[in-house]
């Protein structure tokens, strides 16, 4: 009996020891978003469709006939509106600007671009 309590005694020290690794060895990266007002007019054209073309409409992805909303240039503003994925209301909470943050579209995509995307929406998400 006294042989099972030093090995289960020995077996929930090296848990507990195992588990303290790791968790001191979890880093998280935290990366403050720049806050710094955009002064200039950001034009779809200019601006959001280099993004999309960069990293979103290649390799079958959000391209014509793949996964909507379609971001080729010629579709992407009306895909965009179609898709209901632009609330100039309340323009963090547009699917296109949570999906490029937090959302699953996060890996390919910048802070800059995400920062652009959003100054376009609270700009009204005009075609131009």
């Amino acid at each position: 009996m006294k042989t099972y309590l030093h090995k289960k005694s020995l077996l929930l020290t090296m848990l507990t020891a195992s588990f303290l690794a790791i968790m001191t060895g979890c880093e998280y990266e935290v990366v403050e978003p720049d806050r710094t007002p955009v002064t200039e007019e950001i034009k779809f054209s200019e601006k959001i469709i280099p993004i999309f073309n960069a990293s979103c409409n290649n390799s079958g992805c959000h391209a014509a006939g793949a996964f909507p909303p379609d971001l080729s240039p010629a579709n992407a503003y009306a895909s965009l509106i179609s898709e209901n994925q632009i609330n100039t209301e309340n323009p963090a909470s547009s699917a296109l600007y949570i999906s490029v943050t937090t959302g699953s579209m996060k890996s390919f995509s910048t802070a800059e671009q995400a920062k652009l995307i959003l100054a376009w929406i609270e700009q009204g998400a005009k075609n131009n």
